[in-house]
């Protein structure tokens, strides 16, 4: 059947478009299948393969008529603003024509999908597209249709806005619509300030109002403002969409977090910092650090980078002896002065507790305290801030109770690193009476701690009411528990193994298992009891990274304890931290990206191990076989003696170095977390540990959840 070939002249009585556009998607029409014609598509994303229409596809929408109230940029207009890349709610086409009957929309379908394929790219007419979408929506139940991404969130179009130089971008052409900002904003205030609380929710929401009243009587708007607003609503699309949509979390968010840097860009952030921006900057940093973030502005986006708009900016002296005499003299807002100390000691606490983080900066910090003169946020609710002078005991709890208890952390975190740098630079073994000393330290900030984010039962009893009037308390109060335990654990490792044997040590072995399993608990009541943890607690990654190291130390301890009288308590208590493992790789992208990372590492580790533990085999077959004496004695480390145990995990395997194994290395195919870790448990009886180098498999399991600058 050949087509008539279009005459190039468009006729308003004209019932055929002279070019007809694609109904289903690029890799659907070269594989000869059937299209849903979402976007992504079921079988894009089954394949994991690129999902695009070729310019065209669903949501698409054509430039209007002059004449319209609505007007929009069309891509056909080189003069016009830059079109945009966001559209907040899925578009339907206007210009319908009405047909009886579905069999010509079906028809068509039939024969562009499944007999023509690629070969005929545009056989069903746009009028026709639109008619078959509508119907398939229709026939979709209204669960299905409200789950659809695209009816509340953005569509990616073809263009997109990373592609366009941030100095010389039309923001605010890129805008949401006011609703759906703010339907982002209270998101954001209501499921992620409370990790950090970086901003006054009641002064943002002015900010973006004022935005969009700008917008509407055409005068120009406040970038630094802006700059917020995107930043907000990259965060909030991404946690957001990680639930409901995985596969547009990133490319949604990494739009967004364009935005606000280039509005950063064209406030001229750099060289004159504002309160506004640097709350954009440290919020996207905070919450989007292990994203890959677009190159042209994510150095915006960096911890280096916070710090040094902040001094720019004097918020390392809020209150030196002469900027508050010039407060004095010439009056001042307290509630900026009181942001700008939560900025900062926000900056601090995340610095002090990086150092004592595995990574290039294990050890040390940038923020010294004997270079600041700002006094501690106060504990006090934003609305009271201009009506309090001390605050309200940290007993009492407000919006900055979480944080206060943070920054306690990260104090004795800096501390601990001052007291074993040297040691750790020098290469020599930190004193055990340091330890000691620094665990008391831990110890003694874990018991401030407020009641209302204890776990003891009393505690939960008497504040079950103020949970569920205020979640985020609940939530925090697992935050504050993961960290202080997580700490411990990782005080006290280095003696895992020698105070299971020696007992000087045995303090360290005791406290590491507890610490361990009190990490786990907390994960468990974060997933069983209510409220629940909103975003779920595996999305979060700093959760499930505590979560993957409080098992490994726990593995560790039964392979090395394998004849304990408990070894079988044991087993099942690691197979039930896997099971958690497990479950959080089937609900959250970030865990399932994160623990198969960690995994890989505990596997390599492992690896040389596994053919340790069959060298008897090995051995026997040689015999047999006098050619096959030499063959894999190379790749059969040497245990080193500890007593009645030995140890031959072996660092050091890049991830890109390939060895070859033979048969017995199915151990390593693809498996269900539950049984690699189960093996593992099983063949522990062989397991070899050397103390240096588990004590590297930890290291490096560490350095996993390292954000990237």
């Amino acid at each position: 059947m050949k087509r008539r070939p279009d005459s190039g002249v468009a006729t308003q009585d004209s019932k055929r478009q002279s070019r007809q556009d694609p109904v289903s998607c690029e890799s659907c029409r070269k594989k000869k299948l059937k299209c849903d014609r979402d976007l992504p598509c079921s079988s894009c994303s089954a394949r994991k393969l690129d999902c695009s229409y070729g310019g065209y596809g669903p949501g698409t929408k054509y430039a209007q008529a002059t004449g319209q109230t609505d007007q929009r940029p069309t891509l056909s207009d080189p003069v016009s603003r830059p079109p945009r890349t966001l559209q907040w709610t899925r578009q339907q086409e206007t210009e319908t024509q009405t047909h009886d009957g579905n069999e010509p929309l079906l028809t068509a379908d039939w024969l562009e999908t499944i007999v023509m394929g690629h070969r005929v790219p545009s056989a069903v007419p746009a009028t026709l597209r639109a008619e078959l979408f509508h119907h398939q929506e229709s026939e979709r139940s209204p669960s299905q249709r409200n789950n659809t991404p695209g009816n509340r969130f953005p569509a990616m179009r073809d263009r997109l806005a990373s592609r366009e130089n941030p100095a010389t971008i039309h923001l605010p052409s890129y805008l949401p619509p006011l609703k759906e900002a703010l339907s982002l904003f209270r998101y954001y205030c209501k499921y992620l300030d409370f990790q950090y609380h970086l901003i006054i929710p009641s002064h943002v929401e002015r900010q973006i109002e004022t935005i969009y009243d700008c917008v509407a009587r055409n005068e120009t708007i406040n970038l630094a403002h802006t700059a917020l607003l995107f930043g907000i609503a990259a965060t909030a699309l991404y946690y957001q969409l990680l639930i409901e949509s995985p596969e547009h979390a990133e490319p949604f968010s990494q739009e967004s977090t364009f935005l606000a840097g280039a509005a950063l860009i064209q406030s001229n952030y750099i060289p004159y910092p504002s309160l506004e921006g640097l709350q954009a900057t440290m919020i996207i940093g905070h919450h989007l650090s292990n994203m890959n973030l677009p190159s042209s502005v994510s150095p915006l986006f960096v911890h280096r980078s916070f710090v040094s708009q902040a001094t720019g900016m004097g918020l390392h002296l809020v209150d030196c002896p002469r900027v508050v005499s010039e407060r004095s003299a010439n009056g001042f807002d307290k509630t900026s002065v009181e942001l700008k100390r939560r900025l900062w000691w926000d900056l601090a606490t995340y610095d002090w507790l990086m150092g004592f983080l595995s990574g290039p900066q294990e050890w040390t910090y940038s923020i010294q305290p004997q270079h600041m003169v700002v006094q501690e946020p106060l504990n006090v609710e934003d609305h009271e801030i201009d009506h309090s002078e001390n605050g309200v005991p940290l007993s009492t709890p407000t919006a900055m109770s979480y944080s206060l208890c943070r920054l306690k952390l990260a104090i004795v975190c800096r501390q601990i690193v001052d007291e074993t740098s040297y040691y750790h630079f020098h290469g020599q073994e930190v004193p055990y009476e340091k330890i000691l000393g620094l665990d008391q330290k831990l110890h003694n900030i874990c018991a401030e701690i407020p009641s209302f984010f204890r776990f003891d039962q009393a505690s939960r009893r008497e504040y079950s009411a103020l949970y569920h009037a205020r979640p985020t308390l609940a939530w925090q109060r697992a935050l504050v528990n993961q960290g202080y335990h997580s700490r411990l654990c990782r005080l006290h490792r280095h003696y895992l193994v020698s105070g299971a044997k020696d007992p000087k040590y045995s303090y360290s072995h005791v406290v590491s298992l507890q610490s361990a399993r009190k990490v786990l608990e907390v994960k468990r009541i974060m997933d069983e009891e209510e409220p629940v943890f909103t975003p779920h607690s595996s999305v979060i990654w700093a959760v499930m990274h505590h979560v993957f190291m409080a098992a490994a130390i726990l593995l560790i301890d039964v392979c090395f304890n394998w004849d304990d009288i408990l070894a079988e308590k044991r087993k099942e208590e690691v197979l039930d931290a896997c099971r958690m493992l497990s479950r959080a790789q089937q609900s959250s992208p970030i865990a399932r990206e994160g623990i198969n990372a960690m995994m890989g590492i505990l596997r390599r580790h492992w690896r040389h191990q596994k053919r340790a533990s069959s060298r008897n085999s090995q051995e026997l077959s040689a015999f047999s076989d006098s050619n096959a004496t030499t063959t894999n004695t190379p790749d059969i480390p040497t245990p080193i003696s500890l007593g009645s145990k030995s140890a031959t995990f072996t660092p050091g395997i890049p991830n890109d170095q390939s060895i070859v194994y033979n048969s017995e290395d199915a151990f390593f195919d693809p498996l269900p977390l539950e049984d690699i870790w189960a093996e593992m448990l099983d063949s522990s009886i062989n397991v070899e540990l050397n103390t240096p180098d588990w004590t590297d498999l930890l290291t490096e399991l560490t350095n996993v959840t390292l954000p990237s600058e």
